[in-house]
């Protein structure tokens, strides 16, 4: 009886504790906190990372920063932001680049890197996971997943 009630006690552990580490986080664009942005539409986050428009309404230049492409929330990002996965994005920008256009926001290698590069340029703007935005920077657009 006493390996039977632990046997139920733990598969109903695991039943309630399996949507929990199933769901992901929420990720969030984030800005540094001096530029005068208060919030952004997703327009205006998409022609920032696509380099349609390089400055935020108030003036300030954007000084967008991205994640490598083997990056979970890089992926994340462009599926929840255009319905896009990363061989489009990346074909997008070869066209830009190769005209001479434009060229894609600088990458840094982890959501640290990206927290510590909106800091440091008055312009940066960024996306992290919603847990990880803290008080050096501000969040201007949620990403509803």
């Amino acid at each position: 009886m006493p390996l039977r009630r632990l046997l139920l006690m733990m598969t109903t552990c695991w039943m309630f504790l399996q949507p929990a580490a199933e769901a992901q986080a929420e990720l969030v664009v984030v800005v540094n906190v001096h530029c005068g942005v208060a919030a952004m539409t997703r327009n205006e986050v998409v022609n920032v990372f696509f380099g349609r428009n390089r400055q935020f309404f108030n003036g300030q230049e954007a000084q967008p920063v991205d994640l490598p492409d083997t990056h979970p929330d890089r992926v994340r990002f462009y599926r929840e932001l255009i319905g896009k996965e990363i061989s489009e994005v990346n074909a997008y920008w070869s066209r830009q680049v190769f005209s001479g256009r434009m060229q894609p926001p600088t990458k840094v290698n982890t959501s640290e890197e990206v927290l510590k590069w909106v800091v440091a340029h008055p312009g940066g703007i960024g996306f992290v996971d919603l847990a990880r935005a803290d008080a050096r920077v501000r969040i201007v657009y949620e990403l509803a997943p």
